[in-house]
């Protein structure tokens, strides 16, 4: 379980890391989820194209206090590498 644990933990960092470059403000975790918003675009929209690439983040903007927040699951390498790429492609359409 400590394997698991630790893992997710470095993931976790690295996609926070690769956000960042990503001009996406996010909020520090430390649980196996990111919280993050796309500004100016919303987070439905961004949802939505994520959603277009077959990547699931949870749309978190329309509840109190987090407009235009998405979250992101941390998963494995592979996952993460492919919801960062699919980020990419929507912010830069």
């Amino acid at each position: 379980m400590q394997e698991r644990v630790a893992a997710t933990v470095h993931e976790r960092e690295r996609v926070a890391r690769a956000l960042h470059e990503l001009a996406v403000t996010q909020w520090p975790s430390s649980a196996n989820f990111i919280l993050f918003r796309v500004s100016p675009r919303a987070g439905s929209e961004v949802w939505e194209g994520l959603l277009d690439h077959s990547v699931l983040v949870r749309d978190v903007s329309d509840w109190p206090r987090l407009e235009g927040c998405l979250r992101v699951t941390i998963g494995t390498r592979p996952e993460n590498d492919r919801f960062l790429s699919a980020l990419g492609e929507v912010l830069s359409a």
